[in-house]
């Protein structure tokens, strides 16, 4: 039986409905943060409450392939 609408947590690796978790994309070199999960590109999911963690172990820098600016690093924060 297939679950619908799951996806990849970047720090923990499970899957969680996407309800449970944020979504951001890179937008002209920038990732964004997309509350409304529309905007195009590839997403890089987050399960909420764990920002601070993502950060700690360079989650986002694993599968981005770059180190995240100050800015980045402070809208993920607030996850």
């Amino acid at each position: 039986m297939k679950v619908a609408n799951q996806r990849t947590d970047v720090l923990s690796r499970k899957r969680y409905s996407r309800e449970d978790l944020v979504r951001f994309v890179v937008i002209s070199g920038v990732l964004t943060r997309d509350d409304n999960q529309k905007l195009p590109g590839r997403g890089v999911y987050l399960k909420k409450g764990m920002g601070e963690e993502a950060i700690k172990k360079s989650s986002f820098n694993k599968i981005l392939h770059r180190p995240l600016t100050l800015n980045e690093e402070e809208e993920v924060r607030k996850v």
